[in-house]
This record gives structure tokens, sequence and C-alpha cells, in this order.
């Protein structure tokens, strides 16, 4: 019985540091990355495409890290996984958590992908 609990509560520390560490980076570093954009930007569309692309990809991440977890609590291998994300809405609530959570995963994704695409072209644009 001890040794079951001591699993336990080991367990459960290490989620609690990894959660707490996967936060203390997204709270770091995409603050680092939105002051360095305002301070050292020279014009206002690029700081706001800079941002737009740390907040695209901040939910990005985000929703990849819980959509993985809702897949592990479903136990679903990668036929599984396909079956669910290549099909219709889901019926199950949580099989449709989790296929909502792929889907904003997805348009994270695709808002940086636009960002990256964006700064570029308005850098071009502006003559520098």
């Amino acid at each position: 019985m001890g040794i079951q609990s001591d699993q336990k509560l080991l367990r459960a520390a290490a989620t609690l540091l990894q959660a707490t560490w996967a936060l203390a980076i997204m709270l770091a570093a995409i603050p680092l990355t939105l002051w360095y954009a305002w301070v050292h930007s020279l014009s206002l569309v690029n700081s706001v495409l800079e941002t737009l692309l740390c907040l695209s990809l901040g939910w990005g991440l985000v929703s990849f890290v819980f959509c993985f977890r809702e897949l592990r609590k479903l136990g679903l291998s990668g036929e599984g996984r396909l079956e669910l994300f290549s099909g219709p809405r889901p019926n199950d609530p949580d099989e449709l958590r989790a296929w909502r959570l792929g889907w904003h995963f997805m348009f994270g994704i695709l808002g940086t992908m636009l960002c990256m695409i964006a700064i570029p072209v308005a850098w071009w644009l502006s003559g520098k």
C-alpha cells in the first residue's frame, strides 16, 4: 500500500513539475519576445505582425499540449487518431473535446504561417 501511494505521489509531483516548467517557459518567452518586438521595431505594422505571430504560436503550442493530453486519455492508437480527425464531428464528448483541440492546434499553426508570410511582405512593401 505504501509503495503505491509513493508512486502516485511521485507521479503527481512529476506532472506538477512538468506543467509548471511549461508554464514558466510560456510566461517568460512570449512576453520577452513581444517586448523585443515593440521596443526594437521600426514600424507599427511590423510590431503588430510580430505580436500576432507570438500569440498564434502560443495558441498552437498550448492547444497541441492539451490535444495530446486528451488523446492520451482516450488511448487512441495512430489509426484511431487518424479516424478521429479525418471523419465527421464526433458525438462522444471526450472525442469531441480532443477533436476541437486538434482544430485549435491547426488554426494556431495556420495563423503562425500566415504571420510568417506577412512579415517579409510588409518589409518588402515598406522598401526595407
